[in-house]
């Protein structure tokens, strides 16, 4: 259905709600469209729905707004819709491509849902290449698995458990990692190299933090372990630190300090690509708390099969060979401890419904970035192309939408703001997706990253919305209703700003919070 020009609006009560924000922010002009493509040419709007003296008064004034301190150098990119009544109602750059940060989690998502099915559960499998005798392994254990970001020590104990009720109380061999491209028992196309852990564009100086871990085939506890920093008990001499889970593989370089409890403590970490040295630096006040920082580990497939060791033996299977990632073999090793599997057990994670839940509300990159992997492993290609191919199904070309992760953590993702509100719109209008895809999204001072956000106004437990942020980027996109109960989806996409991030995020909240009083009932 074409969109027509928003009719009437209650503009006094929209402005009630602050009359220095940047509802102003976003308002700027509409365009009639069609969906899903846009009609208007990048950076341009069209015709005005403020067509009114009062109205276009306040277009000025939000204007004004919009471009004064400290929001001046601010890059907006704003689509606002009108699901019920098919009508645009705000636009701003709403065609021009830029940062989206984990809004792109929205895209990652619906592709998904889309190719794979709301139903669709990771596989991980361990097989053996040997045979019981006496209650004892004669032979490897080999896990295979398809990049389940969920496995914790749970499922790694229920296997130890059933392989003892099996009786299994001994394996004489190792514990092989299998961290090629495989699917279930078959390796795609025949390649059987290492894949990048680190999604395309990722930044250096985010690799020492937990929420830029690697990705894999085979994935324990998140692939993080937590480093714990404890100041000396001298003034001047180095911190202690150590990693409170085994198997991380880390190599910690100490640079650390202790400082007069009075001193600040500032802690900085680094770790380069590829390396499993991880730079501790900065200093800690005397006498002060433990300081804990989750870190990602170096390989997550030897995490994996690590803490399936110390999970067999926990539960009284003793194990006399090693832990090792089948990338430490030889090709020789690696075909022989790969010949003639027996398939033992299994696990298959929750469906992508209940997976979605966490990855949206806590915005978890690499859950988002697992999917996103196994997009391309499902359909024999690169994540990217396959969610190329389906957006371009969907109309959306790539000079709307450029996707190269699943996180949103690289700084090559661009995306307009209309390109994801036709998103929102077309998951909205599916009556089976709508009601999966709303259960993912954080609301409004209620959970998620929308915990602390929206406080007592008129989007607290109203707005559901999926957040982006990054340095100079701060997004949201998502749903809220307005005072008639009227569904609106908004995409709001802020860029190079030079501004304090708190402004942003408040012109943000409340331009949402204005659309959440608006009111059709005074035309």
């Amino acid at each position: 259905m074409p969109y027509k020009l928003a009719g009437s609006i209650d503009w006094s009560r929209l402005l009630a709600i602050s009359t220095s924000i940047a509802v102003a922010v976003l308002t700027g002009s509409g365009c009639a469209s069609r969906l899903p493509t846009a009609t208007s040419l990048p950076g341009t709007n069209t015709s005005s729905v403020l067509d009114t003296p009062a109205l276009a008064r306040l277009n000025r004034l939000l204007d004004k707004t919009l471009y004064s301190a400290p929001l001046e150098t601010t890059l907006w990119g704003v689509d606002v819709r009108s699901i019920d009544r098919h009508e645009q109602i705000f636009t701003r750059n709403q065609d021009v491509l830029l940062t989206p940060a984990s809004t792109l989690k929205i895209i990652t998502l619906a592709v998904a849902s889309q190719q794979l099915g709301w139903n669709d559960r990771f596989e991980t499998v361990l097989f053996t290449n040997g045979h019981i005798e006496r209650n004892v392994l004669h032979g490897d254990l080999i896990a295979r698995g398809s990049g389940d970001p969920t496995i914790g020590n749970d499922v790694l104990t229920s296997w130890a458990q059933k392989l003892r009720n099996q009786g299994i109380h001994q394996v004489n061999g190792n514990i092989i990692g299998d961290d090629r491209v495989v699917i279930g028992e078959t390796v795609r196309r025949g390649n059987t190299s290492p894949q990048p852990r680190l999604g395309f564009g990722w930044s250096w100086d985010d690799l020492a933090f937990g929420f830029a871990a690697q990705v894999g085939p085979l994935q324990y506890h998140e692939n993080v372990v937590a480093i714990r920093i404890t100041p000396n008990r001298a003034i001047d001499l180095p911190a202690e630190i150590s990693i409170q889970n085994a198997g991380s593989g880390l190599t910690l370089i100490n640079q650390t300090t202790t400082t007069s409890r009075r001193e600040p403590s500032l802690i900085q970490l680094q770790r380069s690509a590829g390396k499993a040295e991880l730079m501790v630096s900065g200093s800690i006040g005397g006498g002060t708390a433990a300081i804990i920082r989750p870190v990602p580990v170096a390989n997550p497939t030897s995490f994996f099969v690590q803490a399936l060791r110390e999970a067999l033996e926990a539960e009284g299977v003793g194990v006399s060979g090693n832990a090792v990632d089948i990338d430490h073999l030889t090709k020789t090793q690696q075909a022989s401890a790969t010949n003639g599997l027996q398939r033992l057990l299994e696990n298959q994670s929750e469906p992508l419904s209940t997976i979605a839940v966490d990855m949206m509300k806590r915005s978890q990159n690499l859950f988002a970035e697992s999917i996103y992997r196994r997009l391309g492993f499902s359909f024999g290609d690169r994540g990217s192309a396959v969610v190329a191919q389906v957006l371009d199904d969907w109309g959306i070309q790539r000079n709307r939408a450029i996707v190269v992760d699943g996180s949103g953590l690289s700084r090559y993702n661009y995306l307009t703001a209309s390109a994801l509100t036709d998103i929102l719109v077309r998951l909205y209008q599916n009556e089976s997706d709508q009601t999966f895809f709303l259960a993912t999204l954080p609301i409004a001072n209620e959970d998620g990253t929308l915990r602390n956000r929206f406080g007592e106004t008129a989007s607290a437990g109203n707005a559901h919305a999926k957040t982006g942020s990054m340095s100079h980027v701060r997004t949201l996109a998502g749903y809220v209703k307005t005072a008639d109960g009227e569904q609106l989806a908004f995409s709001i996409l802020a860029n190079n700003f030079s501004a304090d991030p708190t402004d942003v995020v408040n012109a943000i909240d409340d331009f949402v919070s204005a659309l959440a009083t608006m009111s059709r009932g005074s035309f």
